[in-house]
């Protein structure tokens, strides 16, 4: 959060600010002054930066502290992380990533966290203040709403908390929201609870909000224009039509995932939504205008009803996934239209453009730099003990009884492992020069 990314390169760009006789070709030019890199050229990713959380010799067996979630700001200078037990880190990407490209040689770097708030509880979701600019530090800020706690916004340069959004039920009890988010022009907050939608305005803290009231738990929100969709753990999703004034109109419903929907997402357009769910293995794509089918269905892992996060870039061409099996899938819309053309007799068929084996862990966070051509992907879940290993330690005659195969597993659905892979890791998706 040290200093913006310049768009062009700095001596081109002053040349033309100096220059008067050009200041009008440049001011025309400006739109296009910024093209988005291209993505997966190299069909190689390069590993830049790491970093990772462990659990203290001296902690409790069931204190995991696992990744839960990683955004790029909107800026690109930082990337937020939600650590189980282990409450916010804010990671600073290094400056020699903020222009040019990479060399297959570049030094690994281990990055340390700037700012790091240990919120008690756990942390049910977040997001970074839209219009955030490093060289405007009063928008440099993000909110987040955890178990037993109101929605909080946290200064993004000390880490102090700035100010408390707190909805109230009908006995007038403070009630943590469960999904929290902007809206596009960031004046508004918007919170989804058990049974209402409130909207907070952001210069007025404190309780005073606009409520709507919803029949499902609001899981997870996204937010473009003046749609607002909400996912629910009932597997629908609604779209709702939101006013400047905070009131909603609903539009309708979304069905067809098998499971509670986890994480929601517009395209850059703003005419389709993809949707993923917890223990369902699909992505469904949605035209939010022919709404009662979805588009297309895509496959990737997700055997837990832990959260797992897609992302899509800012161009609208590549959608990228995370799973539980640790691979990183991605879809290339010049390759395969992964907007349209479903195919209904075998919905967890695999048609991704790139596989990428990243983790040896689930991979549950994905996060596309909004500038440059840099995946974030976070790494982590929780390891249940497995309960034949305490046998294992109890003397026993062996005459008695038979070792214990450790291949072999009681029951199917339960998966006990002491590999864990608790990291964030910065990977280059762009152009790689000089590569054999």
């Amino acid at each position: 959060m040290i200093e913006e990314f310049n768009l062009t390169d700095k001596s081109e760009s002053e040349s033309c600010l100096n220059d008067n006789t050009n200041i009008e070709k440049f001011e025309t030019d400006e739109a296009r002054l910024f093209q988005y890199p291209k993505l997966f050229s190299s069909k190689i990713l390069l590993e830049l930066c790491t970093s990772s959380w462990s659990r203290s010799s001296n902690a409790r067996n069931d204190i995991q502290p696992y990744l839960r979630g990683c955004k790029w700001s909107p800026d690109g200078t930082c990337c937020l992380t939600v650590v189980n037990n282990d409450g916010v880190h804010v990671t600073e990407l290094p400056k020699d990533l903020y222009t040019g490209s990479v060399h297959p040689e570049r030094t690994i770097d281990v990055l340390d966290s700037v700012i790091h708030i240990k919120e008690a509880g756990l942390i049910y979701d977040f997001c970074w203040y839209p219009g955030m600019n490093s060289h405007i530090p009063e928008s440099c800020c993000w909110i987040t709403t955890r178990q037993n706690a109101p929605v909080q916004m946290w200064d993004a340069f000390d880490g102090s908390l700035r100010c408390s959004y707190r909805g109230f039920n009908a006995v007038d009890e403070m009630e943590p929201a469960l999904s929290v988010t902007f809206n596009t022009d960031g004046t508004k907050i918007v919170a989804g609870y058990k049974k209402f939608l409130r909207t907070f305005d952001v210069e007025r803290p404190g309780r005073d909000f606009g409520e709507h009231k919803i029949n499902s738990p609001a899981s997870c929100l996204a937010t473009d224009r003046n749609l607002l969709a909400v996912g629910s753990w009932n597997t629908s999703i609604s779209l709702f039509n939101m006013s400047e004034s905070g009131t909603f109109k609903s539009i309708g419903k979304m069905h067809g995932h098998s499971g509670g929907v986890t994480h929601i997402k517009f395209t850059p357009d703003g005419l389709k939504l993809v949707s993923g769910a917890r223990k369902d293995h699909r992505l469904l794509v949605w035209d939010i205008r022919y709404y009662r089918r979805p588009l297309n269905i895509l496959s990737r892992v997700v055997d837990t009803n832990q959260r797992i996060y897609f992302d899509i870039s800012p161009c609208g061409k590549y959608l990228v996934t995370g799973g539980t099996d640790g691979v990183i899938k991605v879809w290339d819309i010049d390759r395969i239209k992964w907007t349209n053309s479903v195919d209904l007799t075998d919905d967890l068929k695999d048609n991704s453009t790139y596989r990428f084996p990243l983790h040896s862990d689930c991979c549950n966070s994905i996060s596309i730099h909004p500038l440059r051509p840099i995946l974030a992907t976070g790494s982590g879940q929780y390891h249940f003990n497995d309960p034949i290993s305490v046998l294992e330690d109890v003397p026993m005659d062996v005459d008695d009884v038979k070792p214990f195969d450790n291949d072999v597993s009681i029951e199917s659905d339960k998966k006990y492992s002491s590999n864990a892979e608790n990291s964030l890791v910065f990977w280059w998706i762009g152009d790689i020069p000089n590569i054999t």
